[in-house]
């Protein structure tokens, strides 16, 4: 499966981004946003410009580690470790895609950044990757595409630090209805054609949905229409599942 995974992630990095537009703006969303995690995890008592460790596993091209990384090296003022080197935050860039994982080097390159590490790899393989613990770990838009995602929660938690905290973000079935149809009529249509001719096909049959379909008619997902990355992982995703509030 992460086999599948890669190669996904490879032909279509996710989510498209263009390491130009960083001149012109910084991504903030959750759950990675210092406030944010300074709140929940750390009753506001957190100060950044001390040594912090975050890592973001799963980053696809760059979202969190960027916004992560920018706020640090802010919050720091470019300061340095004990050992004297680089900003006193640092974050670490985990992905199995050597595609994403170019991109969001470009995306720091262009910033100017340099307290992130970036490394090609599984989170399920982070028990022995010799990782010193993280005050903070991301992990959004992954777990729910593992074949076993417990298993990989249990990973990160061998490297979060006792006094550390995760964001995480999985899929739920009600804000996403219709996704999960579409993903099933497309699956049943074309389970063993190559990818790209299942975007092709894709794109040609939701231009073809009737204005009642459920996915047409769902205001809160419109990622699809954006780029073939989006359309990749919204729809033709290998392996994609959805939890309820209590699971």
């Amino acid at each position: 499966m992460s086999d599948k995974l890669r190669d996904q992630y490879e032909a279509y990095p996710y989510p498209a981004r263009d390491p130009k537009d960083e001149a012109r703006r910084l991504i903030v969303g959750s759950p990675s946003n210092l406030a944010e995690l300074n709140h929940y995890l750390f009753a506001g008592r957190r100060d950044f410009t001390r040594p912090f460790r975050a890592l973001v596993a799963g980053g696809g091209t760059g979202d969190a580690a960027i916004m992560l990384a920018q706020q640090l090296a802010k919050q720091s003022g470019g300061g340095q470790d004990e050992a004297g080197q680089n900003e006193v935050g640092q974050v670490v860039y985990l992905d199995l895609s050597q595609a994403s994982r170019g991109i969001a080097q470009a995306r720091a390159a262009a910033r100017g950044l340099t307290n992130i590490t970036f490394k090609n790899g599984s989170l399920l393989d982070l028990p022995h990757m010799g990782e010193v613990p993280f005050d903070y770990i991301d992990c959004c838009g992954v777990l729910h595409h593992l074949e076993d995602p417990l298993a990989g929660l249990k990973a990160l938690k061998t490297v979060l630090s006792e006094t550390g905290g995760m964001g995480l973000m999985v899929y739920a079935p009600l804000g996403r209805q219709g996704v999960y149809e579409t993903q099933e009529m497309l699956r049943q249509l074309y389970p063993d054609a190559p990818l790209v001719d299942k975007v092709t096909t894709a794109r040609r049959l939701l231009e073809a949905l009737p204005e009642s379909n459920w996915l047409r008619r769902n205001p809160f997902v419109g990622d699809h229409r954006r780029s073939d990355a989006e359309l990749v992982d919204l729809l033709l995703h290998s392996r994609d599942r959805a939890y309820s509030v209590g699971e």
